[in-house]
């Protein structure tokens, strides 16, 4: 099961032509953020600036890599785009610089998606005293731009001791490929070691034959 993606925002693009540390600092004290735009319309990198305050909300959810917006430039023409990578000041992780890449409607792209488990908590094998072992967190699929999802959910109410969920058992909408190999282990509810341990305590031990060594008999 996957989640809706969360509507596309828009954010008014401002080109630019300098660039540099110094053009930069210049232009985060003006409250707006320096980006670049890369994609299949401009392989070489558009340079640009956007408002600060209202990217900040996208590149600060747990989202941001899945988040199609739309940057709207100049002349009214408008790109969609996803952010591809955001720089954080090291001790403040205030956001610095942000690349965005180009999507194109009806052409897929590759992206990384989380993996999310729900009703842990009455999971069968869980109260039976398994415990969930999480193998990956995240698998990368194939898909078109408008229908990227936020996460994809597993529901771990009947699953029991020893299940486990790989990328194949998956359940996505029809139109998502998985890149990630479809044996990939995403799930494991697993014994503790501790159930283990005395489970072979309270076996019962195993009859040993002995075998009394004597004189031959004499013949």
């Amino acid at each position: 099961m996957a989640a809706k993606r969360k509507m596309n925002q828009k954010f008014d693009f401002t080109k630019r032509t300098a660039t540099g540390k110094g053009v930069c600092r210049k232009i985060r004290s003006k409250n707006v953020l320096p980006v670049v735009l890369y994609g299949p319309d401009f392989k070489e990198g558009l340079a640009g600036t956007v408002d600060a305050k209202s990217i900040s909300a996208i590149a600060n959810s747990p989202f941001h890599e899945t988040t199609v917006v739309t940057l709207v430039m100049e002349d009214g023409s408008s790109y969609q785009a996803l952010l591809r990578d955001i720089q954080r000041h090291p001790l403040t992780q205030q956001l610095r610089h942000i690349d965005f890449y180009e999507v194109i409607a009806g052409h897929k792209i590759k992206v990384e998606i989380p993996v999310k488990a729900i009703n842990k908590d009455i999971c069968k094998g869980i109260k039976e005293g398994g415990v969930l072992e999480t193998a990956a967190r995240n698998v990368e699929i194939e898909v078109e731009p408008a229908n990227i999802p936020e996460d994809i959910i597993v529901d771990l109410a009947e699953l029991e001791l020893g299940a486990e969920v790989f990328v194949k058992d998956l359940q996505v909408p029809e139109g998502i490929t998985f890149i990630t190999d479809a044996e990939q282990l995403i799930f494991h509810i697993v014994t503790p070691k501790s159930m283990v341990s005395a489970e072979e305590e309270t076996e019962e031990p195993k009859e040993v034959e002995v075998v009394a060594k004597g004189k031959k008999e004499e013949a």
